[in-house]
């Protein structure tokens, strides 16, 4: 299985308050044991960094910048970094969709998704409404 893990997924499974955190950790365990392959983006994480920053801690941030750097040594994780070309094409999703509140991020996140033809880890139908895959 390949996937690209947004920051609702990730804020899902780090925050136990979350509504869908139960659900992520048992999503992400599943991950795991199919050795599936996990890919997010430099934007993804900015966005999760800075939401766990302002909502839960600079700590809790911190951890979570730990984390992504390990798993990326471990090769559990591959971050794909936004690109110029990437960002083109995510301001047209961006336009096209006016009527939908996508964010900028979930319209690169889209992109790089289409593009690796990978299933989105997210908890919201943005993704849906673009033609991907969820799962989680």
């Amino acid at each position: 299985m390949k996937l690209f893990a947004d920051t609702g997924a990730w804020i899902a499974l780090l925050v136990e308050s979350d509504v869908n955190h139960t659900k992520a950790r048992s999503a992400f365990s599943r991950f795991l044991a199919e050795h599936a392959l996990v890919v997010t983006s430099n934007y993804v994480i900015d966005e999760t960094v800075t939401w766990l920053r302002y909502h839960v801690s600079h700590k809790a941030a911190a951890a979570f910048g730990k984390t992504v750097t390990e798993a990326q040594a471990a090769h559990g994780l591959r971050v794909e970094w936004v690109s110029e070309r990437i960002e083109g094409e995510a301001w047209n999703i961006f336009l096209r969709y006016a009527d939908h509140e996508l964010s900028f991020t979930d319209c690169t996140s889209a992109v790089i998704a289409q593009e690796l033809g990978l299933l989105v880890w997210a908890y919201d139908r943005d993704f849906a409404t673009l033609g991907l895959q969820l799962v989680g």
